[in-house]
């Protein structure tokens, strides 16, 4: 549990450096706070924008759908790709010989073997983004997380007051 504590505060502080070291501009008029799920706001100068309050503890959890299966992912700036919990592999029929624990990823708690996927659609809201790179770790993982294979092909991306807004 200690180690779930310190990679919390990993990423925490990894968005943090990464949000300051590249400032991103204004995008205009800041669409109202509505808490909860992510929630589109209206387009601005050309963008798309979802945006998802902070949880009680600091954390960006979205509700998404991945090839139309409800899948709640945290936020993880710190991973490379988006990770699947061993519950959204099962409910998206990728068990037991369809997965090829191929590659080798480093943890918070060690090194794993994970199998890549290539996901057919990822949905937040309005945003999809399509044929995205993911994996499934043989170790049982109980969070989705939304890492950098989703979060790259962004327009960008940015968290500000509490709030992360995904633009595209």
């Amino acid at each position: 549990m200690r180690s779930l504590g310190v990679m919390m505060v990993a990423i925490a502080a990894a968005g943090w450096l990464v949000a300051a070291r590249f400032p991103l501009p204004e995008p205009g008029p800041k669409a109202a706070a509505t808490g909860g799920p992510a929630v589109p706001a209206a387009a601005e100068a050309g963008w798309h924008r979802v945006e998802i309050a902070a949880g009680p503890d600091g954390h960006f959890v979205l509700d998404a759908a991945v090839e139309g299966v409800p899948v709640t992912f945290l936020v993880d700036s710190g991973a490379t790709t988006v990770v699947l919990s061993s519950d959204a592999a099962r409910r998206l029929g990728l068990v037991g010989g369809r997965l090829r624990f191929t590659h080798k990823v480093r943890t918070a708690n060690g090194v794993v073997r994970a199998a890549p996927v290539r996901l057919r659609e990822l949905r937040i809201g309005q945003l999809a983004l399509r044929d995205v790179e993911a994996a499934v770790l043989e170790t049982p993982l109980h969070t989705s997380l939304l890492g950098m294979s989703f979060l790259r092909r962004l327009a960008r991306w940015e968290v500000r007051d509490g709030r992360l807004a995904l633009y595209w």
